[in-house]
């Protein structure tokens, strides 16, 4: 749905690449807030990738295994097995602003807010989940790691 909106849109001249995990379980999630925090991934990955000659938006979902943080209660690990990536092959961001990206107010743009990744973190922690980012020379990838619908029986 995010990439058709971006198509339509923000995004007409960059290249998209999917990679989806066909097995993954379901997510808990608000539909509209995880289109939120996807369109904004994507909005920013496309801005940065139409920088470049042949800008690249790759998303791409995978199962992993072993990522679990401490929950609220002690003793208590939560797993977030679900992860999705937008990544895109613009400049990156600056080193000194990697550490502070999710801070509201933090921006690379001339224009900007720096109020979406902001917004970002917190929906993705309303989920109960994390996001994190790796850039690196013409790679940013911002990961959003989410906990599965638990059965339950669980």
């Amino acid at each position: 749905h995010v990439i058709k909106i971006s198509k339509s849109g923000f995004a007409k001249s960059i290249a998209f690449k999917e990679i989806y995990d066909p097995s993954l379980p379901p997510a808990f999630g608000d539909r509209d807030h995880l289109i939120q925090i996807f369109l904004n991934l994507v909005k920013n990955a496309a801005e940065a990738a139409s920088t470049m000659e042949k800008g690249k938006v790759t998303l791409r979902t995978t199962f992993q295994h072993g990522m679990r943080i401490a929950g609220p209660e002690q003793d208590s690990k939560i797993e977030l097995p679900l992860v999705v990536s937008v990544e895109d092959n613009g400049v990156g961001i600056p080193d000194e602003l990697v550490r502070q990206i999710f801070d509201p107010f933090v921006t690379t743009k001339s224009q900007g807010a720096g109020l979406g990744l902001a917004l970002v973190a917190k929906l993705v922690s309303d989920h109960g989940g994390m996001i994190d980012v790796n850039c690196s020379n013409q790679r940013t990838e911002f990961q959003v790691m989410l906990p599965m619908v638990r059965s339950a029986s669980h």
